[in-house]
């Protein structure tokens, strides 16, 4: 078990730490203080379902 989830913790990682377009539009939202918990729950979905998604083979 460890085997598997030590690279599946590290590619988490690297996926949260890269700042992308998401993870900048998160950002500037937070720091404007615009509606900011609407935008974490529609990234934090999106990602969750995209996740599911390439864990449950579409894609």
């Amino acid at each position: 078990m460890l085997t598997s989830f030590l690279p599946g913790f590290a590619l988490s990682l690297t996926l949260i730490m890269a700042i992308g377009a998401q993870n900048a539009f998160v950002l500037r939202q937070g720091l404007r203080r615009e509606h900011v918990l609407p935008v974490v729950l529609l990234c934090a979905g999106s990602d969750a379902l995209l996740i599911g998604a390439g864990v449950a083979g579409f894609g």
